[in-house]
């Protein structure tokens, strides 16, 4: 019984130690957390880490607009704006910025293996490279943001071949895209609780 209760007190001793000091068990290194952190973000590259120093912080350019190029290989082409990178400083313009992609065949069990294939596929441009068309000149053109009279903000084409007409906000950014819920939830205030009278007005 001695010699058991022995055995008991080194392993509970030995699974203590490796509990303090996460190093090696059985040969395997052991992760901190700080490990884990840097090997799972191991995936950001390096641009987006300088670029996460110098965020834009007011975008005038947004998902559905038409843009200019006036840099790079596609310098002059006009496209839409398909998605907005703004930890990236970046945008993707459909049809803009195309690379050649290989993709390896994945053959579903039960069917024959289809060929492998290259496709083109956009990568995304820097903010700076691109600029706002004109809908009515269809130049390229700078924004500024003004106020009508009811106090709504909205963006105004100015430049050279620009024609000073509002550009409205594209209809994809005026879509919700998940529903507005409509059930009362716990933080909801009750109705008895909005129909009370708190105030009474000096006498």
């Amino acid at each position: 019984e001695r010699e058991r209760e022995r055995e008991r007190e080194i392993l509970s001793l030995w699974e203590s130690a490796k509990k303090s000091n996460p190093k090696r068990e059985k040969g395997r290194h052991i992760m901190s957390a700080a490990a884990t952190f840097r090997r799972s973000s191991k995936h950001v590259t390096k641009h987006v880490k300088e670029a996460s120093k110098h965020l834009i912080k007011k975008w005038k350019i947004f998902t559905g607009d038409r843009v200019v190029v006036t840099a790079g290989k596609d310098k002059g082409q006009i496209g839409q704006v398909t998605k907005v990178l703004r930890k990236e400083n970046t945008l993707i313009v459909s049809g803009i910025n195309l690379v050649k992609k290989h993709v390896k065949p994945q053959p579903q069990p039960g069917e024959p293996s289809p060929p492998g294939q290259i496709i083109s596929v956009e990568q995304p441009i820097h903010y700076s490279n691109v600029s706002l068309v004109d809908p009515n000149t269809g130049g390229r053109v700078r924004i500024q943001s003004r106020f009508l009279d009811d106090g709504t903000k909205v963006r105004v084409t100015k430049g050279r071949l620009s024609s000073q007409t509002i550009v409205p906000k594209p209809d994809q950014l005026l879509e919700r895209k998940t529903a507005r819920g409509t059930g009362v939830g716990e933080k909801d205030t009750r109705e008895d609780a909005v129909r009370e009278v708190t105030y009474v007005g000096p006498r």
